[in-house]
């Protein structure tokens, strides 16, 4: 970025082309499609908002290193970090949800911190995402309370709800994404943690609002998000390289945590 002033991007404005816009009072959607090739300039974005990538992908270059993205991937992005996307894949198409000060002030919150944009810190917000595809393509008398709420979520999902979020939740979080896929028992945790299984027990929801059976399930089905939108396998062939039991397992868990069925969600 050496030399280079990044632009500035602000309410409902993205590097690509704008093929669908809507407002629900500071709460902005879109829908973006990037040609196969084009590479954006640095820029940054005004106001925070996560993207979901629904078919393609690029790679995305910031000051301390770059990462490829791929459909199925859910992302944040803190206002004022320059960035720049490179090499987008042909049919690519971004669903983006932007938050503007307004809702913030209303609800007294915080606007996620910068460190929410890394990969490991987005884990299970995915399916808050798709819940709010899915108000953004409905659109009745009832989308408004529900964006609302469902973005005051998105903006929860998988966050301390302590300010002091304390050493063995994070080694908890990271133990069980990197064996999201093996049987794990709570005793096998316990020990692997060195805690006692009654403190996990105790405290597990307190920090990640859900129990360990539903966040294992959420990291399974965030594993098939990319599957679905990237990969020509059957629904039942990523049920099962995804550690469901079956496929019908599969479609509920995934309708549970995505609000849309496996099949909706890949013909998106």
């Amino acid at each position: 970025m050496a030399g280079q002033h990044p632009i500035v991007f602000t309410s409902g404005d993205y590097a690509g082309q704008k093929v669908k816009e809507v407002h629900f009072g500071p709460i902005i959607t879109t829908e973006t499609i990037f040609p196969d090739g084009l590479s954006s300039q640095w820029h940054y974005h005004s106001n925070p908002h996560f993207s979901h990538i629904l078919s393609g992908g690029s790679k995305e270059i910031r000051k301390n290193g770059s990462q490829q993205q791929a459909a199925g991937t859910g992302l944040y992005y803190y206002p004022g970090v320059p960035h720049q996307n490179m090499d987008y894949r042909a049919g690519t198409r971004i669903f983006n949800i932007e938050l503007e000060p307004a809702f913030f002030e209303q609800y007294e919150l915080p606007v996620p911190c910068a460190s929410f944009m890394e990969k490991e810190s987005m884990e299970l917000n995915t399916g808050g995402l798709m819940k709010l595809l899915k108000e953004h393509y409905r659109q009745d008398a009832d989308t408004l309370i529900a964006m609302d709420q469902l973005c005051i979520q998105l903006l929860q999902t998988g966050q301390p709800t302590e300010k002091y979020f304390p050493e063995w939740a994070q080694k908890i979080r990271t133990a069980l994404q990197d064996q999201w896929n093996d049987p794990l028992t709570l005793l096998q945790l316990a020990e692997q943690l060195q805690l006692h299984p009654v403190t996990i027990s105790k405290h597990f929801s307190k920090y990640f609002r859900c129990n360990l059976g539903e966040y294992r399930r959420r990291l399974k089905v965030e594993r098939a998000l990319s599957l679905i939108r990237s990969t020509p396998l059957s629904l039942t062939e990523i049920a099962y390289s995804c550690g469901f039991a079956d496929q019908a397992h599969f479609t509920k868990t995934f309708q549970q945590v995505t609000g849309l069925l496996p099949k909706h969600y890949r013909h998106l």
